[in-house]
């Protein structure tokens, strides 16, 4: 399989937080100062992007990161994730509650 199309297929998870590779990043986003990809709301722990190079922007409420060298994402309770260079949506994994019928964030 050509590796530019397998690599579209590939994406990752750390505990609650997807991370799936994307063609670029929308040129309206707006960058931001951290290096947070997500921060439980019970622990406070946060899922950190080690790379001095990394930059993460917002757009209409969804987090991308710009990661030119990969980067390895931390978090105190799972293991380091390598990633290779590349532009990258930042999501959460739901759980949902079928008998209160909503949606909620998973915690780790």
């Amino acid at each position: 399989m050509d590796q530019e199309i397998e690599s579209e297929y590939t994406w990752y998870q750390q505990g609650d937080v997807t991370i799936k590779p994307v063609p670029k990043i929308p040129h309206r986003a707006s960058p931001t100062n951290r290096r947070v990809l997500a921060e439980g709301k019970a622990t406070g722990h946060k899922h950190i992007a080690e790379a001095d190079d990394v930059q993460l922007f917002l757009h209409e409420e969804t987090l991308f990161m710009l990661a030119p060298s990969g980067t390895n994402v931390v978090h105190p309770e799972r293991q380091a994730l390598q990633l290779p260079p590349s532009d990258y949506v930042i999501g959460r994994v739901r759980k949902y509650d079928h008998f209160a019928e909503e949606a909620d964030d998973l915690e780790d």
